[in-house]
C-alpha cells in the first residue's frame, strides 16, 4: 500500500504539471503562460522555474511583463499541482483499501484480497484518468465556457479501451459471496439480456460509436433556400475542415475494431462491460443532449453547450450510464450553490455547467458506498426499459414548463 501511494503521488505529481499544460494549450483561446512557454521580453528562466507548486511562485516576478500575466496568474496553477496530488493519492489509499464497500464487506476475512485488490487498481486507473481530463475541462470551461475535443475525444477512447481491456474498468457492485468481477454492468441490479451476447449487441455497440462520431463533426442545416441547397451545406459544412473529420474517422474507426475484436474473442469475458461503457457513452451523452434541445427550445436561447454533451459522453464511458444518470441529476445541486455565490460577488448569473457533471461524477465515485448502495441501486430495479421512458418524459416535459415560463415573462413584461 505505502509503495503504491508513493507512485500514485509521483505520477499525480507530474500528471497535474500536465493539467496545466493542457489548461493554457488546449484552450481555444490559448495562452503562452508557464514555465514551458516562452519568457517575456526581459526574463530568464532558470531550472528552478520548472519545479512543481515552487516553479509557479517563483514565477510570479513575471508579473508585468507580458499582458497574459495577470496579477495572480500563477496562483491557481500552484494550488492544482499542491492539491491534486494529494487527494488523488487519499482517494487511492481508501479505493484500495476497500473502505468504499459496504460495511459488510469489511468483515470478510482477507478483504480485499489480492485478486479484488487488483481489480481496485485497475478502476482507480480509469478514475485517475478521468479526474485529470475533468480537471482540464473544467478550468477551460470556466476560463472561456468551452470544452475542447482534445479533452473528450482522447478520453473517450482511453474510456472504451480501458472498458475492453483492463482487468475491471465500470464502478464496482459486487454481489456476496461471489468473488467474481467488481462491476457494474448495464443491467444490474436486474439480470443482463441474452440478446446482448449475440449480433444484435455488437450492431448497438458499433451504432453507438457511429452516432459518436457523426455527433462530432461540424453540421449546420439552412433551409432557407431550399432542401436541396440544405442537404449541399450540410455536407460541405461536414467535412469542410479535413483535419477534424479525419480525426474523428480515425477515432470511431479504432473503437468499432476494438468492439468488433472483443466480441468476437471475449478477451477474456470483457464483452459485457465493453457495451455497459458503450451504453453509458449513449446514455451520458443522448440524455444531455437531449436536455440541451429541449431547454433551448424552451427557453429559446442555447441552454447547454454541446462541449457538455462530449464530455458526458466520455465520462459514461468509464462510470456506465446509472452512475451517469445519478451525475446529471446532482450536477445542478452542486451548481446552485456556486452559482449563487458567484452572482453575489460578481452580479453574472451565467456560469458554464461543465465543471459542475465533472464535480457531480467525484462525487458519485467518491461517495459510491453510500449513493448506489445506500440508496440508488433500489431505484434501479424496475429496469432500464421503464427508466429510459420516464427519463425522455421528464426531458420533454422540462422543455414545454420552461417554454410555458418563458411566455409567462415576455407576458408580465420580464422578457422578449
Amino acid at each position: 500500500m505505502a509503495t503504491g501511494a508513493i507512485l500514485v503521488f509521483l505520477i499525480a505529481i507530474v500528471a497535474a504539471r500536465f493539467i496545466n499544460w493542457g489548461v493554457y494549450t488546449w484552450a481555444y483561446f490559448a495562452r503562452k503562460l508557464g514555465p514551458w512557454a516562452p519568457a517575456p521580453e526581459g526574463c530568464q528562466r532558470n531550472w528552478q522555474d520548472h519545479l512543481p507548486v515552487v516553479g509557479w511562485f517563483l514565477l510570479r516576478r513575471e508579473f508585468g511583463k507580458s499582458d497574459v500575466h495577470t496579477k495572480g496568474f500563477w496562483i491557481r496553477p500552484l494550488l492544482i499541482e499542491a492539491v491534486f496530488p494529494l487527494l488523488v493519492t487519499g482517494y487511492y489509499c481508501a479505493y484500495t483499501a476497500g473502505w468504499m464497500f459496504p460495511a459488510v464487506y469489511q468483515t470478510l476475512p482477507g478483504f480485499p484480497d489480492a485478486a479484488r485488490t487488483q481489480q481496485l487498481q485497475w478502476q482507480f486507473s480509469g478514475h485517475f484518468i478521468l479526474f485529470v481530463l475533468m480537471t482540464i475541462a473544467t478550468f477551460i470551461d470556466f476560463d472561456e465556457h468551452s470544452i475542447p475535443d482534445y479533452v473528450t475525444i482522447p478520453g473517450a477512447i482511453i474510456g472504451v479501451m480501458g472498458a475492453a481491456f483492463a482487468d475491471a474498468w465500470l464502478p464496482f457492485s459486487p454481489v456476496l459471496p461471489s468473488p467474481g468481477a467488481l462491476e457494474l454492468d448495464a443491467a444490474l441490479p436486474v439480470v443482463w439480456p441474452p440478446i446482448f451476447n449475440g449480433i444484435a449487441g455488437l450492431w448497438i455497440g458499433l451504432g453507438i460509436l457511429s452516432l459518436w462520431g457523426f455527433a462530432l463533426l461540424e453540421r449546420r442545416w439552412i433551409t432557407r433556400r431550399g432542401y436541396k441547397k440544405a442537404f449541399e451545406y450540410f455536407f460541405a459544412k461536414l467535412f469542410r475542415r479535413k483535419s477534424i473529420w479525419l480525426t474523428v474517422l480515425a477515432s470511431m474507426l479504432l473503437m468499432m475494431g476494438v468492439t468488433a475484436y472483443i466480441y468476437f474473442n471475449d478477451n477474456p469475458g470483457r464483452w459485457t462491460y465493453l457495451l455497459s461503457s458503450l451504453l453509458g457513452m449513449a446514455f451520458a451523452a443522448g440524455i444531455t443532449w437531449g436536455v440541451r434541445i429541449s431547454a433551448s427550445v424552451g427557453l429559446g436561447v442555447e441552454a447547454l453547450g454541446f462541449g457538455d454533451v462530449t464530455l458526458m459522453a466520455m465520462i459514461g464511458t468509464y462510470i456506465g450510464w446509472q452512475p451517469s444518470l445519478l451525475v446529471f441529476f446532482l450536477a445542478p445541486l452542486i451548481a446552485i450553490l456556486f452559482v449563487l455565490v458567484r452572482w453575489a460577488i460578481t452580479g453574472d448569473p451565467l456560469t458554464p455547467y461543465g465543471p459542475y457533471l465533472c464535480a457531480a461524477t467525484v462525487a458519485v465515485l467518491v461517495f459510491w458506498n453510500e449513493i448506489w448502495f445506500g440508496w440508488a441501486a433500489p431505484l434501479f430495479v424496475i429496469g432500464p426499459d421503464m427508466i429510459v421512458g420516464i427519463v425522455a418524459a421528464c426531458v420533454a416535459l422540462m422543455g414545454v414548463m420552461l417554454w410555458i415560463w418563458r411566455l409567462i415573462k415576455q407576458a408580465i413584461g420580464f422578457a422578449h
